[in-house]
């Protein structure tokens, strides 16, 4: 069903011929059972099978493991055409985690500091960024980072990096992070004013 492999410093699980509700029972199972071992580890999913599962099937893996403090290398699979890439995660993303995705990555929680975002398509965070958010990594500058708090140690869009000014006044408003040509700029994001008003 699902084979568990070391590989590079990582730990590959490889998703054989199964049912989605037989790969999340299978998951619990072995996340509970062995805790230290996988609590920190760095996970990369892989298979064939994957292709099977719809995007929010996918995205409950994920976060079945980021719930028992794995670290995801990547995000897990390229899905088959016509399939959205993006990746939803309800949760927080605690220090040290890695989050990698094709499409772009909502997050309903907070990113803790170090913890890492890189998304080829927007990074929208409904709660405090903290962590390094990359959005736009294949070099698309039309991408955007949207945090209700929005307080990174870096932000990255496309091939541009900033880091977020410490400021201990800073306005507890969502902000929105966007590439104007010629620098990263940083507003506080307003329905009225649009995404770049």
């Amino acid at each position: 069903m699902v084979k568990i492999k070391g590989l590079n410093g990582n730990l590959v699980f490889i998703f054989g011929p199964g049912s989605f509700e037989e790969y999340l029972s299978f998951l619990e199972e072995k996340l509970t059972a062995n805790k230290q071992l996988f609590s920190g580890s760095r996970v990369i999913f892989k298979g064939e099978e994957l292709k099977k599962l719809s995007h929010s099937q996918i995205a409950s893996l994920q976060e079945l493991c980021l719930r028992h403090g794995v670290i995801m290398n990547n995000n897990a699979v390229t899905v088959s055409k016509g399939s959205s890439k993006d990746l939803v995660i309800y949760r927080n993303l605690r220090s040290g985690q890695k989050l990698r995705s094709e499409g772009s990555v909502i997050i309903w929680g907070d990113v803790h500091e170090s913890a890492e975002i890189l998304a080829a398509g927007d990074i929208i965070v409904l709660g405090k960024l903290d962590g390094i958010a990359h959005a736009g990594c294949y070099g698309d500058m039309n991408r955007l980072i949207f945090a209700l708090s929005l307080s990174p140690g870096q932000i990255r869009i496309g091939d541009r990096l900033s880091r977020s000014p410490e400021d201990p006044d800073k306005s507890p408003h969502p902000e929105i992070a966007f590439w104007d040509g010629e620098n990263i700029c940083i507003k506080a994001y307003s329905s009225r004013s649009g995404l770049r008003g």
